[in-house]
């Protein structure tokens, strides 16, 4: 059997193992992108008739029958189609001889014995039946594609359908292993019958099924049953289009006899036209001798008829009686098939019924296991609690109630335990049952196949007798039809050619002496005619071949002429080789032919000679002339050229002797250099002796050693030799006294035909053990005290020989005794034989269970394909994570650069304040100057202006702290950027340790390139982490000074504070309405921008808010400093309300409050403004001095300028700041839609609108996209979740395989163990045996020894003492060397039976130690 690859291309042979790819060393190269080096392999299986195909991990894998397999062994069977690659040319698995492939379940029938019957002609109106098309094949393959749902009703192993009704027949080229295919469509074949489609049906295979059949089997098995119904539908078509051609024969048969009845009508009816016709009377005269042969042709031939339509008859009605039988048949198998198919679908209807119990009850039963492993632990727990309990229970008596509580449900639980291993009894009982009804329907399924199959190969038989004897009735037919034709037309066509058209006498008929004698007249002119013809042939012949012959003579000479101008003139090959040419194709009769070759021959040569010539030229270089001189011309170049290398060689060897002397004068040099180096060479060769020296004194040292040694060892050799020989001696003797023993069997066998033989014998053996007794003195004494004692022992021999008797009747019992004991034996290896057929069950389960669990590994192999894809796409995922980690990293980078440019500006600002307040500490100290020399001046007006004196330092007070209101502004703003800052660190944390997790779990599970990977992406993790420490360490410095810039503003509040408390001095008169009309400017000027008055509650619930909107890590610690800045402020303002007493500086404080109020509104919706972050941090109140001081310079109008142009710096910056926001913000979202970059600073307030609504679209479009890329966040990290659940599942599935391979290591370990122990039973019983067999032999030697020397004694009475003495001892040693036989075989199996039972129990307690290990570790894992 040969297995085949078929192609668009051929065939390819496959091997027992082919492999498959792109490297050389394959047996079947494939060069495409797809296909890996090597690819995979497939194995072929001749027993089977099955292939494996296994796939290498390739990266594109194989796929069979258009299923997609990688990393993969499937089973394939012919008809398959595989393709190599995803985008490869398709191969057909094809087998040459398909045979039935052997299941272990199926078992094929033998097919049609008989010989099939080929009709040579087809009926007429021949109908075609549809039920002999060859149904298409089941490609089926086990492990790769899931089965099909239906199965179409055919023969198992057909061609496929791709052949189509095709048939192919293979060409073997020894060669190349491709096999060319010949094909040959169904319609060229419609001239053969039907009947080689009916004959080649393949009869219905047996089934029978096994006891413990899994399901997969059962459906199989019903499978098969639908297939042989349909099979069965088939035939009853057959039978039904046969039954239609007997009809067309017996149409046939009556259109033929209405033939023969027209044929006898028209006879009659020539004979009385003849008789009426008086013309032709003469003719029939003549005639009547071939009437009279025609009719007793025709008698002879209604004879034949009469006696074949009685065979006819006979056969038609024994036809149609067997037809009718074949009916009934049918029509029972009809019925047989209704009731075998109702029973199907019953059988199927039950199976599935109780397969779903069957799964009802396993899935009961695991509830029951888990709920009893629940139990387990809750015993555990119980029990744990219970030592517990019984250590309180001595101290406490009230525990006892509790502790009898858990032992009722202790109890309880068992009793459960029992109920449930009960039910679980039931249920294998049940199933049990249903096993064996299952097998009973099995065999009565058998049973009704085995009938339909003889009834099928009866009406086989009956069909294709039917068929034979068809075609030889219309064989005859035929035969006679053509017989009678062809006498007729040869006698008319004789007739026509001898006399010809005119008949020679139109009254009579032409007699056969006539035709005789006229076809001898024609035969002679005929060879008359030849013979003149033929000498005018030869004469015409001859003179064309002379003239022939002449025609070529002239034509060869001109051709001649020709070649010899072309040799005397130019000379050229070329030329030459045209007219060599031109004589070659001339057609010259065949006496020219010779001189053509012969002159041929010539020319080649001088042509051959002319281009050789040619070569050696073009080889020199020299061109050939193409005038007439030719050859002459090269000839003289040839000259000119040798004359000029001749000159050259001249040269040469001048240049060769010069080298030559140089040569001689450096080979001087060399010559004293080598003289050197033979003498270092000869003090290396004088080293080398020496060391030659010491090596052979070692040699020979060691050389003495080993001498020793062998002699030692040859001593030991000696005594080791002698220990052989006394063994070999000890061996011999053995021998010598077991062959003394097998002898004396044999004698005792033969005691009584020849005693007397035997004594001599015997006497002859002691004399030889005598002699060996005597070449061994040791030996010799042994044996005289063994003699000794044998005579002692013959004597009492002699006194128990009495005893011995009685003793032997004994024994009779005993082995009566022993028989029984044998039965019982026997009965015990019937038993143990039955004990093997359980075995053989329970390893056939086992097996089975084995099945299960490569399935499921098989499975599980799935799911580690399927895992890789996903940690494939997992990868992916995670290289989209690098990357938008790079260009978050991009980000964080552009951020940082803004969060410096922030961070420089302010600094800036901090300067600008520092500035403002050396500005204000100098106007200070002024007044305190002023103060002082007003104190000096006026010292009697103090107590009429207090009052007004009072209202400047308020005034300086707020003054300053509108700047500290202006420093915590932003020191507010800087500590809201560090608090953001630390949440996004946080946030990168976070992500950090969770990839850290993922990568962890990650890296088991990747291969090398895969972690080469990572270790890059961790390089660069380190990297943006040493980044991070360097912006903690910079947000660090930042935190420092904003430090710093607290402790500073509490330096200043503590100023202010001094200053508040200090007295306060008096001004003059002059001074009190510039003042008071400075306040009211100062409100005016504050008034109009906020004229609502707030409260400290409302001041109180605005801070609330910005505590609740504070996040990250540090939110209690804001909340803290917002509290401690509340309550200062509170003392503030209740301090400067106890200072302010009089009714005249209520105006002016409450005008102070609700400035103060405003800029803390200012401040909160700073803060709250999460969109403007980046507003201005100058303030927007210029300090002024007092106009009546010394050094007031300016008035209100400078201070507004001033003001204004603040304002506009501030606005620029704030503009600058919010295009460069949302430059960077686009181009990181790339957002090309953002159109707000104009800035507000020259616009009209409706274009201002506009920007200002174009902005809000911009901030809309950029909440979007930020809302995109969360929910992408969301969605990836829902990715990752679910690969980390997927992958926590494949370990737990890998937990799972480990246990089943435990488990199947043990089931191995324990069939392992059953053998040895049925091996060792075996022995036993071939032990007790041979023991039961030998007691049996020595108690019938015993018996023959007693009737022996009863005999003797008889007969010896006349002998003398001597010779008895002799055959005593003879005896008793031989019963000696029996007893010490059989002693030392029992001692040898009681030993051997010994040691086995000892291993059997050290195997068992090593097997139980790893289970008593895994029993008392399960319970701690699950703890």
């Amino acid at each position: 059997m040969k297995a085949y690859l078929k192609s668009p291309d051929g065939f390819f042979v496959l091997k027992k193992s082919t492999t498959i790819g792109k490297h050389e060393d394959s047996d079947l190269v494939l060069q495409s992108s797809d296909i890996d080096n090597h690819h995979a392999l497939i194995e072929f299986n001749e027993a089977e008739g099955t292939f494996v195909l296994q796939d290498f991990n390739t990266r594109n894998g194989t796929f069979v029958n258009e299923c997609h397999i990688q990393n993969v062994a499937v089973k394939l069977i012919p008809g398959d189609i595989l393709r190599f690659g995803s985008s490869g040319p398709t191969y057909e698995l094809v087998i040459e001889n398909p045979s039935q492939v052997s299941c272990p379940w199926v078992r094929g029938s033998a097919p049609w014995p008989n010989p099939q019957s080929h009709l040579s002609s087809s009926p007429p109106n021949m109908p075609f039946h549809q039920g002999i098309r060859s149904a298409s094949v089941q490609r089926s393959w086990s492990q790769g594609c899931p089965r099909p749902a239906v199965v179409p009703p055919s023969a198992p192993h057909q061609r496929p359908m791709s052949a189509s009704g095709k048939m192919f027949s293979f060409m073997m080229n020894p060669k190349s292993p491709v096999i060319k295919q010949v094909w040959a469509s169904a319609m060229e074949m419609s001239e053969q019958g039907l009947t080689e489609g009916l004959a080649g049906i393949v009869p219905p295979p047996e089934i029978f099924m096994d006891q413990d059949l899994g399901q997969q089997d059962k459906d199989d098995i019903i499978l098969l049953l639908g297939r042989e119904i349909n099979r069965l539908s088939d035939f009853e078509m057959e039978s039904k289009y046969k039954d239609a051609v007997i009809m067309n024969l017996q149409a046939e048969i009556a259109d033929l006899s209405q033939r023969l009845s027209e044929m006898a009508a028209v006879v009659a009816a020539a004979r009385q036209s003849n008789r009426c016709d008086p013309r032709f009377q003469d003719l029939d005269e003549g005639d009547d001798h071939r009437q009279k042969e025609i009719e007793s042709m025709k008698s002879q031939i209604n004879a034949l008829q009469k006696g074949y339509s009685q065979v006819l008859s006979q056969t038609l009605a024994e036809r149609n009686t067997e037809i009718e039988s074949l009916k009934n048949e049918g029509e029972n198998l009809k019925r047989d098939q209704a009731i075998t198919s109702g029973m199907v679908t019953s059988l199927q209807k039950d199976v599935s019924a109780r397969n779903e119990q069957v799964q009802q009850l396993q899935e009961e039963v695991n509830q029951l296991r888990i709920q009893n492993k629940e139990k387990e632990y809750q015993l555990e727990a119980l029990t744990s609690r219970c030592s517990k309990l019984k250590e309180d229970l001595r101290k406490e008596e009230a525990q006892k109630e509790r502790r009898e509580a858990q032992e009722k449900e202790l109890k309880l639980c068992r009793s459960q335990m029992q109920d449930m291993e009960k039910e679980v009894k039931k249920l294998r009982e049940e199933l049990k049952k249903n096993y064996t009804g299952q097998n009973v329907i099995s065999k009565t399924l058998r049973e009704k196949n085995k009938v339909e199959e003889k009834l099928q190969e009866d009406s086989r038989r009956k069909l294709l007798q039917l068929q034979e004897m068809g075609n030889r009735e219309n064989l005859i037919k035929m035969n006679l039809e053509r017989a009678v034709g062809q006498l007729e037309n040869f006698r008319s066509q004789v007739i026509k050619a001898t006399f010809g058209k005119t008949k020679p006498f139109r009254d009579k008929p032409v007699t056969d002496q006539q035709l005789i004698e006229r076809i001898v007249q024609v035969t002679e002119d005929n060879l008359s005619f030849q013979q003149r013809k033929w000498t005018l042939q030869r004469e015409t012949h001859l003179h064309s071949k002379q003239e022939e012959v002449v025609h070529n003579v002239e034509k060869l000479r001109v051709l001649l002429d020709k070649c010899q101008a072309c040799m005397r003139d130019s000379c050229n090959s070329m030329d030459l080789k045209k007219e060599v040419e031109l004589l070659q194709h001339l057609q010259l009769s065949p006496p020219v032919l010779g001189l053509q070759k012969a002159v041929l021959n010539i020319l080649r040569v001088s042509l051959s000679w002319l281009e050789e010539t040619e070569q050696l030229l073009g080889d020199l270089n020299i061109e050939l002339s193409d005038s007439d001189k030719g050859f002459s011309l090269c000839l003289i170049y040839l000259l000119e050229h040798y004359k000029k290398i001749m000159i050259q060689s001249e040269e040469l060897r001048a240049q060769v002797n010069a080298s030559l002397e140089t040569q001689q004068s450096l080979q001087e040099e060399n010559l004293a250099e080598k003289e050197k180096l033979t003498e270092k060479l000869e003090q290396e060769e004088k080293l080398k002796a020496r060391i030659q020296q010491l090596t052979e004194e070692k040699a020979a040292l060691e050389e003495s050693v080993a001498e020793e040694k062998n002699k030692l060892q040859g001593d030991l050799e000696m005594t080791q030799a002698r220990v052989h020989e006394l063994e070999n001696d000890l061996a011999c003797q053995k021998e010598v006294l077991e062959s003394s023993v097998t002898q004396e069997k044999r004698k005792m066998r033969e005691v009584l035909e020849a005693e007397r033989r035997k004594a001599q014998d015997l006497e002859n053996q002691l004399t030889q053990q005598k002699e060996i007794s005597e070449s061994n003195t040791y030996e010799k004494l042994k044996m005289r005290d063994t003699l000794e004692k044998e005579k002692r022992r013959i004597q009492d021999l002699e006194n128990r020989l009495t005893k011995q008797r009685e003793e032997i009747e004994l024994k009779g019992q005993k082995e009566d005794i022993l028989n029984n004991k044998l039965k019982d034996a026997l009965l015990l290896v019937e038993d143990a034989q039955q004990m093997r057929t359980a075995e053989s069950t329970r390893a056939e389960k086992l097996s089975l269970k084995l099945k299960e669990t490569l399935a499921e590994l098989e499975i599980t192999k799935a799911k580690m394909i399927m895992a890789e894809d996903r940690l494939k796409l997992q990868q992916q995922s995670m290289k989209a994570l690098q990357d938008e980690r790079e260009s978050q990293k991009h980000g964080f980078e552009e951020e940082i650069t803004e969060y410096k440019e922030q961070i420089k500006q302010h600094s800036q600002t901090i300067v600008n304040l520092e500035e403002r307040l050396s500005q204000v500490t100098q106007y200070y100290r002024k007044i305190e100057g002023e103060i002082a020399t007003l104190k000096d001046s006026d010292s009697a007006q103090k107590e009429e202006v207090p009052q007004e004196f009072t209202i400047v330092p308020s005034l300086d007070s707020s003054a300053k702290e509108i700047a500290c209101d202006h420093l915590i502004d932003d020191l507010l703003m800087a500590q809201k950027e560090i608090l953001s800052q630390q949440e996004i660190i946080m946030k990168l944390r976070t992500d950090l340790g969770e990839a850290h997790t993922r990568m962890s779990d990650l890296r088991g599970e990747l291969s090398e390139k895969q972690k080469t990977e990572l270790e890059r992406q961790v390089a660069l993790v380190r990297q943006q982490n040493s980044e991070l420490s360097i912006l903690k360490a910079k947000v660090v410095q930042t935190t420092g000074l904003v430090e710093k810039k607290d402790r500073e503003l509490k330096v200043l509040r503590e100023a202010l504070r001094a200053s508040q408390e200090k007295p306060r001095p008096y001004l003059s008169t002059e001074q009190k309405p510039r003042n008071l009309s400075q306040k009211c400017d100062i409100s005016l000027q504050i008034e109009p921008a906020h004229p609502d008055s707030f409260s400290s509650f409302q001041e109180e619930q605005f801070f609330s808010d910005l505590g609740a909107k504070c996040k990250g890590s540090r939110h209690e610690e804001v909340i803290q400093r917002q509290k401690k800045a509340l309550s200062e402020l509170r003392t503030r303002i209740k301090e400067l309300e106890k200072a302010n007493s009089s009714n005249h500086k209520d105006h002016v404080n409450e005008s102070f409050l609700e400035l103060k109020t405003l800029r803390m509104e200012k401040n909160v919706q700073k803060i709250l403004l999460d969109a403007k972050p980046d507003l201005t941090t100058f303030s927007r109140v210029e300090i002024r001095p007092p106009l009546n001081g010394p050094f007031s310079s300016g008035s209100p109008f400078a201070m507004e300028k001033s003001m204004k142009t603040d304002a506009a710096e501030a606005l620029e910056l704030s503009e600058k700041l919010y295009t460069d926001m949302i430059k960077t913000l686009g181009s990181l979202m790339n957002i090309k839609d953002m159109s707000s970059h104009m800035s507000l600073k020259h616009l009209s307030p409706k274009e201002r609108e506009r920007v200002n609504h174009l902005r809000q679209k911009d901030l809309d479009l950029v909440f979007d996209k930020i809302t995109q890329l969360k929910t992408r966040l969301q969605r990836k990290e829902e990715l990752v979740r679910g690969y980390e659940w997927e992958l926590e599942q494949l370990r737990h599935s890998k937990v799972s395989v480990q246990m089943y391979q435990t488990q199947v290591a043990k089931l191995e370990d324990d069939i392992h163990k059953e053998a040895e122990e049925k091996a060792l039973l075996k022995e036993a019983l071939d032990r007790t045996e041979q023991q039961l067999s030998q007691e049996k032999r020595l108690n019938r030697a015993f018996k023959q020894q007693k009737d022996r020397v009863e005999d003797q004694e008889q007969r010896n009475s006349s002998c003398s003492c001597p010779f008895k003495e002799n055959e005593k001892q003879r005896r008793i040693f031989v019963e000696m060397v029996k007893r010490k036989m059989q002693d030392s075989s029992l001692q040898a199996g009681a030993k051997k039976a010994t040691l086995k039972t000892g291993q059997e129990r050290e195997t068992k307690k090593e097997a139980c130690k790893p289970t008593q290990s895994l029993s008392f570790i399960k319970p701690g894992g699950k703890n």
